[in-house]
């Protein structure tokens, strides 16, 4: 029963505020400016699937439908999400994939070459 208390925890008291904290941030935005941009509507019904998902989720946890092993599972996944949010931008950056001068020898021509 521990994973499925803690699951429960996780999603009533972390997971769903959180996500409706950013709906209100992002109707704020949208308000504020009138309009809103497709990027912003889309990251918007995003954020609203993915707080009917968390509580649909609660939802079958309540009711027993999730058994301990599955609310381990789903509990590490949620956690590791969770944890890793902020550096998906961090991995898009490979400091060894900088370019070096070397990457255009190509382009090096010698200044007698004519074209």
């Amino acid at each position: 029963m521990a994973y499925i208390e803690q699951l429960k925890h996780l999603i009533e008291n972390e997971l769903i505020p959180d996500v409706e904290d950013h709906v209100d941030d992002l109707f704020e935005g949208i308000a504020s400016a009138k309009d809103a941009t497709a990027e912003e509507r889309m990251q918007l019904e995003d954020m609203q699937a993915l707080r009917d998902e968390y509580k649909e989720l609660l939802k079958e946890l309540k009711s027993g439908d999730i058994d301990e092993e599955e609310a381990e599972q789903l509990y590490t996944e949620l956690t590791a999400m969770r944890s890793n949010e902020g550096e998906e931008d961090d991995e898009l950056y490979d400091e060894e994939e900088d370019e070096d001068e070397d990457d255009y020898d190509i382009f090096d021509h010698d200044d007698d070459e004519q074209y």
